[in-house]
């Protein structure tokens, strides 16, 4: 009941800020106050152990008694908030008389009065309401419920033990893949030694099904073989004693008797001249790992040791890594023919092949998903599978092989801890196939209430280690930009979405209203939060909207929103890419929405901000990009509690930001126009993430702008572009101290005079993204760039480069995987052994073109920026057949394209050429894409295209 756990884990906090002396509150009331603190954490901890228990094994009473206490909690949380709402939002008056002075002062302590008042009231009521739940809880003995509930089951993976190799798809090359992993080394001392490898991927992809394969084709090979299952909260005297059995021991007598140390002492006893072969198929914790392993001597004789995990970490711990993944299109179809039809197949009709291919499309070469679609299928009629497909998801439950795979996928739902398990069911409330930024996702949970402040560690912080730690646990897909380590977009796999949203509706956690689903999908005139997904708003049905705290309308159309005035409690109003038939989205009475964290507008038309936005005292986050608003209210100045403000190009902000001084995330176009802002900027002392865009800077504006960087100590990622190209002076060398947290930077439009002092790994030792150009850049710059163990993406230029090629040693640069440059490069043997792209420069007639057989050994694609100016056709064919010639010859093959120019002077017309291609509009992780390279800027396809355009205008004038 981990929705129960959510609205908890909200509302605690804020019943201890309300001790705090401000309120004024009388002593009997606080002592109310600690006692209904204290009740409702005990009734935490209860809630906690529930929501380990899976909802179908709960018992209905528990069910009842948890829905009992997320309401009362909601109703409680709601209560604290209007109350806190009236003392921390009024403003100091300034009147004008001291007779108005004293009107006003006497009117605010009767409303203060009346308040105090309610809130005694409500604090008695709601204390009488938990009493009630509590006596509840003992009068049913619910504890014992909960404790006692059967937990075991015929485990549905059960299967995948016992197929036959003959029935399986797609799973030759992996098989293959896995068993050359395994030999590796073809030196004989090293393949004796022991090797460890684990298969990792989500539930339901076939890991089991795989390594069983690849067990049955190697075990005859060597003198012993185990398969053992671990599973969640092993027993590790069990497991181990399962291992010692399968090996032909009699344990029964001694393993009770043995400690998990003796019995690992035991077995290696029996491994130590054994050449073994053991699966642990199934690992679900690193702990499991570090003792499991122990009893697995290195002994010399090439035993090997597989695993299968749905855990990153503990993949990593094991060893080798095999990374499972998807069914491809003609193998998911073969799956998928073979389960219907048999090996025989047979020939379906045009709308059967449609259907056919909308259902893998939902399945997304997910075998167990395949499968499970297949077996609903078969027997049936084709005209009926259309219906099939429509009810996929929704409303399926009574289906024994949907139960399953749920049952399957929630094994890794039930592992999470409770928080994450609710920042997981909040997936559901975006739109199914949409990837998610990633920091738009952190900073809804953190509107929510799902992220905890911990003491020392910010809340998106906080958020993201959440989020990692469900990628790491295989819940969430992850996809970063190429090159781009710091930004990214997540999504769940379409049967993990169809496993959440049904744990949120049955528990009115979240109430969907889409397209296809809607009539399945609202239960509940009680919503909490309502999704809305490409749907006409205005055909909803009439739901209460009163107690709604989260409203997400997603591609949705309609004449009107509904008005503002409905909405009491609202927390998060997100429109994204909605269109209005009147033109826009009017946010007519914002002001009122007293409790507003979020506010999210993303491609949505909007007529205006009001300027009464600067009433919601609480507002944490603000994005309107890409919504066509021209100007940002003044009064957004005064929102002091603001975390993250995002706008898009067109839209300028008129306030100034000295007092937003609680900003993280700021993302800005056209800020020369605001006055004083880099001034400003410096106070701005907590941001995390910085952009800006302006058209040009004056040399006090330039000073102003050094300065407040040095007081951005916790900067992790800055993006500064300037339109205009323009060489600046020497004040970036005043950038002191170095920004030892910056992960990513960008410094588009502008020269430096040479690589700043603090570029090196001493000062930011976790820098991942680098991009400058310099009036210099010497062999030694390169050498210390190259010294920084982070950097993965390098796109560097020098207006003047006076040596003919730069050599790149293999100690330098061991962790890049892009780099771009107009520097004519050498690369020595092991030279950038993990550089998947290189773009960089070139010379007619040079003789070595930089692609060395022994370096870059991971090289994907080469591009060359060849200078033809003054050169006749034959030698530039020349030159470009032995660039053509480097490529094909070298151990990976990788793509080459070659992009001739004939700049007058290469080396100062090429850097402005790489300033002008990164213009950027922001976009949720959107890159730039061209025809001629991923330039991974996060702009979008038309300022690619416009820049390719003004580029090949450029080079014809030339």
């Amino acid at each position: 009941m981990e929705f129960a756990t959510g609205a908890m884990s909200a509302l605690l906090p804020k019943l201890g800020e309300l001790l705090r002396e401000e309120f004024l509150l009388k002593k009997s009331v606080k002592q109310g106050i600690k006692d209904l603190k204290a009740e409702l954490e005990c009734m935490q901890t209860a809630l906690v152990k529930v929501s380990d228990v899976p909802l179908d094994q709960l018992d209905p009473l528990v069910k009842l008694w948890a829905n009992e206490v997320r309401e009362l909690s909601y109703v409680i949380e709601d209560s604290l908030d209007s109350f806190m709402v009236h003392f921390q939002g009024r403003e100091p008056a300034k009147p004008h008389t001291i007779f108005v002075a004293f009107i006003n002062n006497m009117r605010n302590k009767i409303t203060d009065f009346k308040i105090r008042h309610k809130i005694a009231n409500d604090i008695q009521d709601i204390g009488s309401r938990v009493r009630k739940v509590k006596e509840r809880y003992d009068r049913y003995k619910l504890h014992d419920v909960a404790a006692n509930v059967a937990r075991t089951r015929v485990d549905p993976r059960l299967s995948a033990m016992y197929n036959k190799v003959s029935d399986l798809v797609g799973i030759d090359k992996p098989i293959d893949d896995i068993m050359k992993s395994l030999s590796e080394n073809s030196h004989m001392p090293e393949r004796s030694k022991l090797k460890t490898f684990s298969i990792v991927g989500f539930g339901g992809l076939g890991k089991t099904t795989l390594v069983k394969a690849v067990y049955d084709k190697l075990n005859k090979k060597f003198d012993c073989g185990v398969f053992v299952l671990v599973g969640q909260n092993p027993d590790m005297k069990k497991v181990l004693g399962d291992i010692i059995h399968e090996l032909g021991v009699q344990m029964c007598t001694i393993s009770s008797m043995m400690d998990v140390r003796q019995l690992i002492n035991h077995l290696r006893k029996l491994l130590t001249n054994k050449r073994y072969l053991i699966v642990i198929d199934d690992i679900w914790d690193v702990q499991s790992w570090e003792i499991i392993k122990y009893a697995f001597p290195d002994n010399n004789h090439g035993s090997r040791v597989m695993t299968t995990t749905r855990i990153c970490e503990v993949a990593k711990k094991v060893g080798g890594i095999y990374n499972m993944k998807p069914l491809s299109d003609d193998n998911s179809k073969k799956l998928f023919s073979s389960r219907i039809f048999g090996e025989e197949g047979t020939n379906l009709d045009n709308q059967s092949v449609q259907v056919c291919n909308k259902i893998l499309r939902k399945c997304g070469g997910v075998p167990l998903s395949i499968i499970t679609i297949a077996s609903l299928l078969a027997g049936k009629e084709k005209e009926d599978w259309s219906k099939v497909y429509d009810s996929i998801g929704f409303g399926l439950e009574e289906q024994e092989v949907v139960q399953n795979t749920r049952k399957i996928l929630s094994f890794s739902y039930y592992d999470l801890p409770y928080y994450l398990k609710t920042c997981l069911l909040y997936l559901s409330v975006f739109p199914e196939d949409n990837w998610i930024n990633k920091n738009t996702l952190i900073w809804r949970w953190v509107a929510e209430g799902f992220v905890s402040n911990k003491h020392g560690i910010g809340s998106f912080e906080e958020g993201e280690s959440y989020l990692n730690d469900l990628i790491n646990r295989s819940m969430i897909m992850w996809i970063e930009p190429s090159h781009r380590v710091n930004v990214g977009r997540c999504r769940v796999h379409d049967m993990v979405l169809d496993l959440i949203r049904s744990l949120s509706s049955k528990e009115n956690f979240v109430t969907i209203h889409d397209l296809e689903h809607h009539k399945k999908c609202l239960t509940s005139n009680n919503a909490r939060r309502l999704a809305l997904h490409k749907i006409i708003i205005s055909n909803t049905p009439s739901i209460e909207v009163e107690h709604i705290r989260s409203f997400n309308a997603s591609m949705c159309r309609g004449s009107r929103m509904p008005s503002l005035l409905r909405f009491k409690v609202l927390r998060v109003l997100v429109l994204e890419e909605c269109d209005f038939l009147d033109g826009g989205c009017h946010l007519e009475h914002v002001g009122k929405l007293v409790h507003l964290r979020y506010l999210g507008l993303f491609g949505t038309p909007i007529d205006e901000i009001p300027r009464e936005i600067g009433e919601l005292m609480y507002l944490q986050s603000l994005d309107v990009r890409e919504s066509g608003i021209e100007e940002l209210s003044p009064s957004i100045g005064e929102l002091t509690k603001l975390m993250c403000l995002r706008a898009s190009k067109g839209t300028r902000m008129m306030a100034d930001v000295r007092k937003l001084t609680a900003l993280q995330e700021l993302r800005l176009f056209s800020v020369d126009k605001i006055p004083n802002f880099f001034k400003d900027l410096g106070k701005l002392t907590e941001l995390r993430v910085l952009e800006i865009h302006f058209d040009k800077m004056d040399e006090r504006s330039h000073r102003a702008l050094v300065k407040s960087l040095c007081s951005l100590r916790r900067i992790k990622t800055l993006e500064i572009y300037c339109d205009s190209v323009d060489i600046q002076g020497g004040d970036w060398e005043d950038w002191m101290p170095a920004p030892y947290e910056l992960r990513e930077l960008t410094l588009s439009g502008m020269v430096l005079p040479r690589r700043l002092p603090w570029m090196a790994s001493s000062c930011v030792p976790h820098l991942s993204y680098l991009f400058f150009t310099a009036q210099v850049v010497e062999q030694q710059d390169l050498q210390i760039l190259g010294s920084m163990p982070s950097l993965r993406c390098l796109n560097i230029s020098s207006v003047d480069n006076c040596a003919p090629y730069t050599i790149l040693e293999s100690d330098e640069f061991q962790n890049l995987r892009y780099l771009r440059t107009n520097i004519e490069i050498k690369c020595g043997v092991g030279a950038l052994p993990m550089l998947h792209k290189l773009v960089c420069g070139t010379s007619i007639g040079i003789e070595d073109v930089g692609l060395a057989s022994r370096s870059m050994p991971l090289l994907e694609k080469v591009t060359y920026l060849l200078n033809c100016k003054n050169y006749h056709g034959d030698e530039v064919k020349e030159t470009e057949a032995k660039l053509r010639h480097a490529a094909r010859i070298h151990p990976n093959s990788p793509a080459l394209e070659i992009r001739r120019h004939k700049y007058k002077n290469n080396q100062q017309e090429l850097p402005r050429l790489i300033i002008q291609s990164l213009k950027r509009v922001l976009r949720d992780g959107g890159e730039v894409s061209t025809t001629d390279e991923e330039l991974d800027d996060g702009g979008a396809r038309k300022i690619a295209r416009i820049t390719r355009e003004e580029g090949q205008r450029d080079m014809r004038k030339s």
